[in-house]
Formats: structure tokens, C-alpha cells, sequence
């Protein structure tokens, strides 16, 4: 069974390095390693030349993470698809368990644990946090609705359902929550196998765009308009409860409210940021109560 590892880069091409080895480390050793360049302003000859024998290397524009990972997938060829960030990395175990699953419980898709750090300049000086997310497996849907509990480059899928599906694939519309649009599709249909191992480390880079109220607001909003609205169109078995739909159109007018205000490029002004707080905060309240 090939694996396809799917490798978006924009940024910091020392962390791709990085992320590169921790693919070229695993014991498993039936894969090819893809990775996109999002149109990326830095000089990649070096990183060329030294890996041109080892992955697949694509240029694209600037078109965003979504768009990269869905090239990816278009161009892939293995049995499975699995997805690494640029920034982050892999233990060496972590495809070779987590085909071993897939292929024993006939699954669509998986995760597993992972673990998050902080940046320093001694790498014997790295912390890891584990996430405690063992309780997100199964039928997902609709609990993935008020949380996803899912790091990107912990999720495998098998080729044959994304390749049969081509409306499930990450939402190039959406900024932010790319990611958690394809777990809630594939949701829908599917049972989520899991790895109660820590197998993936995720770098935390400064402040973490999903701390912030606003990105939160955003990412409801855009479910809501992009898919919570038509959901009954995929799936006509379907069922949402009325508070959650509720929720979602909330957050939905919040968020074109923010947008009016403050415009929907600048995530990081603080007026903005407090003012969604105090707009999303009955929306995350009702979220954490509906959290079984």
C-alpha cells in the first residue's frame, strides 16, 4: 500500500527541511512526498537540489494551503493520502501504525494523537503538550459540529473514497477552518478510526490564529454559509438540531457584522478582536455546553 504525503509550503524553508526527514525517517517506507510550493517568495534551489531525488516538487501562485492540499491529492498516486504541514512533524512510526489500522478496519479516514511545541533555538530544549483527544473517534457527526478535535497532519485517508468524491475536498473559499470543512464532510458518511499514540509533533508559532474570537466567528460563519445551509444536498439523511443551526446563523451575522466594521483582511486588531469576543461569547457558550 503506497502512501502520498502531501507537503503545502509558503514559508520557512529550515521548518520544511525538517518536516521532509521526519517523512524520510519513517519506518514505513512505501510512499512518495509531495510537496507544493503556495507560490512561495523564497529561494528554494538549495532545498531543490538536495531533495529532487526524494519527493515531487511543485510551484503554484499564491493560492492558499486548501488549494495546495487539493492539488496534492489531484496529483497523487498512492493508496492512501496523508498530510504534513511544512512546520511540523512526524515520528517514525506514525505510517507505518496508521496504515496498519486503515488496512485492518477497511477505514476512510484516521488520526491520532499528536503533541504541540514552541519554537526555540535549542532543539534538546523543545517541550511537547501532549492533546488529549482520544474521545474523538467513531461516528464524528454531529459532535464535529460544536468541536473538531483534529490536527491536519495527523488525518490519513484512502484514495479510492476522495478520488469517488469529488466535492470533498478542503474549502478554498474559507481563510481559516479549511481543514475542519473536509472533517465535517467526510463526517457525514464515515466512521473515524484512531491512534491513541502520540505520533505527530505540531509547531505553535506565537499567537495561534485559533485563539483568536474573530477567526472563530469567521470559521462558524463560513460553515454556516458554505455548508451547514446545504448540507441536506449531500446527505438528504441528514439531521442538525435546531440549536446548532441556530448557532451557526448567529455566528454567520456576527461575522458579515465584524467584516462591515473592520473589514475582513485584518485579523489582528485588537478592537476587532474584543468586540468579537463579546459577540461570540453566547455562541461558544452554547458550543461548550452541547461538548458530550
Amino acid at each position: 500500500m503506497k502512501v502520498s504525503v502531501i507537503v503545502p509550503f509558503y514559508s520557512n524553508i529550515k521548518w520544511l527541511e525538517e518536516a521532509i526527514e521526519s517523512v524520510l525517517n519513517q519506518t514505513f517506507d512505501d510512499y512518495e512526498i509531495i510537496v507544493v510550493n503556495d507560490g512561495s517568495p523564497e529561494d528554494d534551489t538549495i532545498f531543490v537540489e538536495k531533495y529532487k531525488d526524494k519527493i515531487v516538487y511543485y510551484k503554484t501562485s499564491n493560492k492558499g494551503p486548501a488549494h495546495a492540499r487539493n492539488f496534492g491529492m489531484s496529483v497523487s498516486r498512492g493508496d492512501y493520502i496523508a498530510f504534513l504541514d511544512s512546520d511540523d512533524l512526524w515520528l517514525e512510526e506514525k505510517l507505518e501504525k496508521q496504515v496498519e489500522l486503515m488496512d485492518r478496519d477497511n477505514l476512510m479516514w484516521s488520526h491520532t494523537k499528536y503533541s504541540v511545541f514552541d519554537e526555540v533555538e535549542d532543539l534538546s530544549k523543545r517541550i511537547y503538550s501532549e492533546i488529549q483527544n482520544e474521545n474523538f473517534k467513531g461516528n464524528v457527526f454531529p459532535r464535529c459540529l460544536t468541536h473538531l478535535n483534529i490536527g491536519t497532519p495527523c488525518v490519513m485517508l484512502r484514495s479510492s473514497y476522495i478520488l469517488a468524491n469529488k466535492h470533498i475536498r478542503f474549502s478554498e473559499k474559507m481563510r481559516f477552518g479549511q481543514d475542519g470543512y473536509l472533517w465535517i464532510l467526510i463526517g457525514l458518511d464515515n466512521e473515524l478510526g484512531y491512534i491513541n499514540e502520540n505520533l505527530t509533533y505540531v509547531r505553535r508559532i506565537g499567537f495561534n490564529a485559533v485563539q483568536r474570537a474573530r477567526v472563530h466567528l469567521n470559521v462558524r460563519g463560513n460553515l454556516n454559509e458554505y455548508l451547514i445551509k446545504n448540507i441536506r444536498s449531500l446527505n438528504p439523511n441528514v439531521e442538525i438540531g435546531f440549536t446548532i443551526k441556530l448557532t451557526y446563523s448567529y455566528c454567520s451575522m456576527m461575522n458579515k457584522l465584524i467584516n462591515n466594521l473592520f473589514g475582513n483582511k485584518n485579523y489582528k486588531k485588537k478592537s476587532a478582536e474584543l468586540i468579537s469576543k463579546i459577540v461570540y461569547l453566547p455562541a461558544y457558550v452554547i458550543f461548550k455546553n452541547l461538548i458530550k
